[in-house]
């Protein structure tokens, strides 16, 4: 545990912001913080909410002696002003509606650029929370809720991104398939032509062998017939002869 001694309304706020469990901030006496009643009120339920401790040496007040005692009674001052805050609240809302001059609460204006660099600056720790209320003058409250409604401001951006993305594949991939059975039926297509052309092909291979064939045939019988032809010639001379030597 490490005990942080402020003597002023910023070492306080910075102690109370940075503050890690089990840490005792230190004040030589109330005044010391510059803090009205009801801010204190607050700081103290922060210090609480973290789990720390806090000592006014002046007024004696020490949360490590009274077992938390004067946290808790922070805490429920702090819940009953603000119970009352709203309840004032509502209440001059509720008169103002009925005299019809309520128009809503007018949103604080704050130049987005800067609120987005100075939004960048503190949620990647280059600036304290502090510091980025300052530059952006805003109250603690409408700094947490401005915030708040950034990031889901942020995450409704990303889920339409998504969304587009997301419609965008599916169409992609819908394409794909229109496309890839446009090809399949290509394919087919040309296939059945070349199966056509094959089998002409074929076909005439036939016709050829065929061809061929009856060619073979058509010598074997001619020359058949010319060996036929010298048998007989044969034949006949050597009658011939035969027919000659005996005269």
């Amino acid at each position: 545990m490490s005990v942080i001694r402020v003597q002023n309304r910023e070492s306080f706020l910075d102690a109370v912001e940075s503050l890690q469990e089990g840490d005792c901030v230190e004040l030589s006496g109330l005044a010391d913080a510059g803090l009205g009643p009801r801010e204190l009120l607050g700081a103290l339920a922060a210090v609480a909410e973290r789990r720390g401790e806090f000592v006014s040496l002046r007024e004696r007040i020490d949360t490590r002696a009274d077992g938390g005692e004067l946290f808790r009674f922070c805490e429920a001052l702090n819940a009953l002003d603000r119970a009352e805050r709203r309840e004032k609240q509502h209440g001059g809302i509720e008169r103002a509606r009925e005299e019809g001059k309520y128009r809503g609460r007018k949103p604080i204006s704050v130049d987005e650029g800067l609120f987005e660099s100075v939004a960048e600056l503190w949620q990647s720790g280059q600036i304290s929370a502090r510091q980025a209320m300052s530059r952006l003058n805003l109250k603690p409250n409408t700094f947490y809720r401005r915030m708040k409604e950034r990031e889901e401001q942020k995450m409704k951006d990303y889920k339409k991104v998504e969304k587009e993305i997301r419609s965008e594949i599916k169409e992609a991939a819908k394409q794909g398939r229109k496309d890839l059975d446009e090809l399949k039926k290509q394919v087919r297509s040309e296939a059945k032509e070349l199966k056509k052309a094959a089998d002409e092909k074929l076909e005439l291979h036939d016709v050829e062998r065929e061809i061929r064939h009856e060619r073979i045939r058509a010598e074997v019988e001619h020359h058949d017939s010319v060996r036929q032809m010298k048998k007989d010639v044969e034949a006949e001379t050597k009658e011939l002869k035969k027919l000659v030597e005996e005269k």
